[in-house]
């Protein structure tokens, strides 16, 4: 194995921040894309028609990411960890400069094209992690991971400043909707200069014979059927479905409702992403080493409801940007306590099978949230309230006794009545 040192891991470092700022930059510049007639994408069209771009553009990226993960996967195996990067690092670039194309030309099929694109790529963060892991030392692999989840933290920080004031023509007059996503389109391009030039990897033979394309949707209902894992799974699609709808559709309904203006927006967002990175980097480790799992996810799903619900009902702003980092935070633990025990709930060999079920139901519920909300009507406080009946439900199933983690196959489940599979 080759030691990379860290200035040559630095241009991986940067491929998973590019990646996660991708998903929040979208946010505050979106809305006037979606509903400016004078500077957005639409020079005409009623509010049910807007609601269903904004829901299009945000949830399309996603389901994109659910299809293309996978499929980066078998690429990095197949032909190595800095090709597929640099294959990924170009389809960002390409949809970025789709994206610009659009809002010059006013193309709304353009851009959802763009936005389609960049999904297909973005889902870089398995292969950078693990390109890392490849080359670093097993006695820093830990420092190595909390590096990964402060670059995935930080770009929930990073990405609304960029999108919202990158396009706010008050502060500099050449700022307009295309100047956040050409500059990140531009340091991609850099990024990608710079893992051509620093990064090496070990050679290695190419594995025998033709690469097998995975089934997202296959893999995703094979790995539901273990024991143990289908309650904690649907958990954490509940508890996704709520979070996604809420980050998504929270600055559209304080536009449209409570008068929010873009950089209101840009702000609330990146209170957000802080809430995030407190709960990734330690608000989980503290929860968990404090209490049980079951317990740390029960209490703050339950926190999350409330913190959901109370941003659509407070009239007080700092009581709203409260809620929001503490309902972030809420959401850090939620996720990693549900994920951990679904972990635990398989033995070793199905490991990886776990962590891209869980990856596949954050993308998916993104993906679903946006496209569904955004038909039915997105600049309401429907989505918000849904938010939080999904966070209750989440709540209410993990909150209910079970005992015992499991392990198995999935023809060991099939074998099993429904009430031995809730037991597990």
């Amino acid at each position: 194995m080759r030691k990379n040192g860290l200035a040559s891991l630095i241009p991986l470092y940067f491929i998973i921040l590019i990646d996660n700022l991708s998903v929040s930059l979208i946010i505050p510049v979106l809305i006037p894309i979606s509903y400016d007639a004078h500077i957005g994408i639409m020079r005409s069209g009623g509010t049910g028609t807007r609601d269903l771009f904004y829901g299009v553009a945000i949830g399309s990226y996603s389901l994109a990411m659910f299809f293309g993960a996978p499929v980066l996967g078998a690429l990095s195996d197949h032909f190595r960890r800095k090709k597929t990067l640099m294959l990924c690092l170009l389809g960002l670039a390409l949809g970025y400069t789709l994206t610009i194309t659009a809002l010059l030309r006013r193309d709304v099929v353009l851009f959802v094209a763009g936005r389609v694109i960049g999904g297909l790529f973005s889902g870089s963060l398995p292969v950078a992690q693990a390109a890392i892991l490849d080359v670093t030392p097993k006695e820093r692999r830990v420092n190595s991971i909390g590096l990964i989840m402060f670059c995935v933290s930080s770009g929930y920080v990073v990405g609304p400043l960029i999108g919202g004031y990158l396009s706010d023509s008050t502060l500099v007059s050449w700022f307009d909707l295309t100047t956040p996503f050409v500059f990140v389109a531009g340091v991609t391009l850099l990024n990608l200069l710079i893992l051509l030039i620093s990064y090496r990897e070990d050679p290695a033979p190419r594995p025998a014979g033709r690469m097998a394309f995975p089934n997202p949707v296959k893999h995703l209902m094979e790995s539901l059927a273990f024991p143990g894992v289908r309650m904690y799974s649907t958990a954490l699609l509940l508890m996704s479905l709520g979070w996604t709808a809420f980050f998504q559709f929270i600055g559209l309904y304080l536009t449209a409702n409570e008068g929010f203006d873009q950089r209101a927006v840009t702000n609330l967002i990146s209170v957000v992403g802080v809430g995030l990175a407190a709960a990734f980097l330690s608000l989980v480790p503290l929860s968990m080493k404090y209490l049980k799992p079951q317990v740390a996810v029960a209490g703050a799903l339950a926190g999350m409801t409330l913190c959901i619900a109370g941003t659509a009902l407070t009239g007080s702003t700092a009581v709203l940007y409260a809620l929001c980092l503490v309902g972030a935070a809420t959401y850090g633990i939620s996720y990693s306590g549900l994920v951990g025990m679904m972990s635990a709930a398989v033995d070793d060999s199905h490991q990886g099978s776990v962590m891209g079920t869980a990856g596949a139901i954050a993308a998916i519920s993104a993906g679903l949230s946006g496209v569904v909300f955004g038909v039915i009507d997105g600049s309401s406080s429907l989505p918000i309230f849904s938010a939080a009946a999904f966070a209750l439900l989440a709540f209410l199933l993990s909150a209910v006794p079970r005992s015992g983690g499991g392990t198995g196959s999935p023809q060991d489940s099939r074998n099993e009545n429904a009430d031995s599979s809730a037991a597990r």
